[in-house]
């Protein structure tokens, strides 16, 4: 198992608490589950096995984003998600 530590950051550099975290697509079935990122915008996952997960990330201020990373059986895993502006206003 993997631990991936992660921290989501802004379309300017800053960090974005309180964004959703939640995995899109893994090689194996994940549970159906997210998590919030703390004040300083990070966040832990576990990520069994190794292969390609796809991450979600939902910002109430940025909207939805996604990041796909790779797990090759490392005890971790450092990733960072810069979040980009929505293409129009949200609604």
């Amino acid at each position: 198992m993997t631990i991936v530590y992660g921290q989501v950051f802004d379309p300017h550099g800053r960090p974005e608490p309180e964004a959703s975290i939640y995995f899109v697509s893994a090689p194996v079935s994940m549970p159906d589950i997210a998590q919030l990122t703390d004040e300083e915008g990070k966040f832990t996952l576990s990520a069994p096995v190794p292969g390609r997960y796809t991450l979600g990330v939902r910002s109430e201020r940025w909207g939805d984003s996604q990041k796909t990373f790779e797990v090759s059986g490392e005890e971790s895993l450092v990733i960072k998600v810069q979040l980009t502006p929505p293409e129009g206003p949200i609604l």
